[in-house]
């Protein structure tokens, strides 16, 4: 995964700022892809299959492939693309693994076994195995002592949905301060890094989740969806928190 996730920051570095060179498109209201998306999917692909020809991938870009395949890789080429689009260099790689198991797909947090997600901008990479611990680059992760309540990333338009997800109104209300960025996993890493005290997201994809949550776990954070429950990939939502 960190061999497929610097080969497609490459491509992203190359295409960066280059506005002339990204054909952006728009794939449903607001959702954008460029040249780099595609290219950076099809290259992960690329040189995961040649290590796994037997695994399947569930990619933004490309769909699903292998659907019988048991062991799929989850994949979010650039997570970010408008803040790419844009020339801000607040965007990520993000690859997850899952193991399907008895599953036909998807379903719960512990099915995925290994994420890396990986900033080229920032060149700081965020990784987990399941059982092994979280890690910013070389480092492993210490999850703080206590916390502050200070920072949290709210991902969505309507940020006022109390009575809908009460547990949006105790994160509001107990944060200082509030943040978007605009890539839902690199903030999910930074909430496993300590950088924010909490994020919570509505209708996300799997690809933007399925990295993180194991970072996240492995850390020893706490990833659940908006109802208080673990079906962050049915539900399409997510609430980390310390």
């Amino acid at each position: 995964m960190e061999k497929a996730a610097l080969a497609a920051a490459e491509i992203q570095l190359d295409y960066f700022r280059q506005f002339d060179k990204l054909n952006p498109e728009e794939k449903q209201p607001k959702d954008f892809v460029t040249e780099a998306d595609k290219k950076s999917e099809e290259r992960i692909i690329e040189i995961l299959s040649e290590e796994f020809p037997d695994y399947g991938f569930i990619g933004e870009e490309s769909g699903e492939t292998n659907p019988s395949a048991k062991q799929k890789f989850v994949i979010d080429p650039l997570d970010g693309t408008v803040n790419f689009m844009k020339g801000v260099p607040f965007f990520c790689v993000s690859i997850g693994l899952a193991d399907l198991g008895d599953s036909e797909k998807l379903e719960s947090i512990e099915q995925i076994k290994a994420g890396y997600i990986y900033a080229p901008y920032l060149k700081e990479s965020f990784y987990a195995e399941r059982g092994s611990g979280a890690y910013i680059d070389n480092e492993v992760v210490t999850k703080p002592d206590s916390n502050p309540g200070i920072l949290s990333s709210i991902g969505f338009k309507q940020i006022d949905r109390r009575g809908q997800f009460p547990l949006i109104d105790e994160i509001v209300k107990s944060s200082s301060h509030r943040r978007f960025l605009g890539a839902a996993a690199l903030e999910l890493a930074y909430v496993a890094a300590g950088r924010f005290d909490s994020f919570a997201h509505l209708c996300l994809n799997p690809w933007d989740m399925a990295a993180a949550a194991v970072i996240l776990e492995e850390a020893n954070y706490k990833v659940q969806d908006l109802n208080g429950g673990r079906d962050i990939f049915t539900n399409k939502n997510i609430l980390a928190t310390h």
